[in-house]
């Protein structure tokens, strides 16, 4: 049996939808011999909100960036908390004026725009259409943070930042997603929540997908693909470059 270990954004979900559409049909085929894994920085029910009327259901999710693992029922595999000074965080994203953060338990989520623009409206609108409890004061989370993201200007700045932040030893993991930093718990990566599938599922082989700098862990770790809209940098840490997932799966199913 194969594991494929798939990214989202970018690399399974396009918002052209002839292009996903093309990844499920591929993904719906591979799942017939062998498991199917989402590993994404997003959330369970936003990921399950793209999947809905698809007619198709992953085997495993990652989200949170490894943060919590799920089977297809649901069951929790693995879960990593985020444990960080808030406040402090806070402080140092206002000092560095940040473009919006939002910080993200099962159950609520805080949003803060530096600077409103389409995109905190659109965002709002997802929270309500995914019934999320949105928050005013971040202090209103009582229950386990699993993510705080940050939007920078620009995918170098976000490179930049999540320097700085790595240096203020805030005991997490730091992610750069494109022009986000995912802030996730101190042991969470998707090279490992691909480990904790792959032993579930006592996969012989394992493959990975993905697109960005916060799937660099598993593309060094497993045989991986990356898609030729990826840039240079992840180019180079993948074994194969491919032009979608349906390709990746192409090639998985004949070796």
């Amino acid at each position: 049996m194969k594991l494929l270990a798939s990214d989202f954004d970018g690399t399974f979900y396009f918002k052209n939808r002839k292009l996903f559409l093309k990844n499920l049909i591929a993904a719906r085929t591979f799942q017939k011999k062998n498991v199917i894994a989402i590993v994404t920085g997003r959330d369970a029910a936003s990921v399950m909100h793209k999947f809905e009327n698809t007619g198709f259901q992953p085997d495993y999710l990652a989200v949170y960036n490894g943060g919590r693992v799920l089977d297809s029922k649901g069951q929790l595999l693995y879960k990593d908390p985020l444990k960080i000074d808030l406040d402090r965080l806070y402080e140092t994203l206002v000092q560095e004026n940040v473009s919006q953060m939002s910080i993200l338990s099962l159950t609520k989520v805080f949003h803060k725009s530096f600077h409103f623009d389409i995109h905190d409206w659109l965002y709002m609108m997802n929270n309500r259409s995914l019934k999320r409890n949105v928050v005013e004061d971040y202090h209103e989370i009582e229950d386990d943070i699993y993510m705080c993201s940050i939007s920078c200007e620009s995918e170098e700045k976000a490179l930049l930042l999540s320097e700085k932040l790595k240096g203020m030893k805030f005991g997490c993991s730091i992610y750069v997603n494109k022009s986000y930093i995912d802030i996730v718990g101190e042991h969470a990566s998707k090279e490992h929540a691909v480990e904790v599938i792959a032993m579930h599922t006592q996969a012989d082989e394992v493959f990975v997908i993905g697109d960005s700098y916060n799937d660099v862990g598993m593309l060094r770790q497993f045989e991986s693909y990356t898609v030729e809209s990826a840039n240079e940098a992840i180019k180079k840490e993948a074994d194969h470059i491919v032009e979608s997932v349906e390709a990746a799966i192409e090639d998985i199913q004949v070796r």
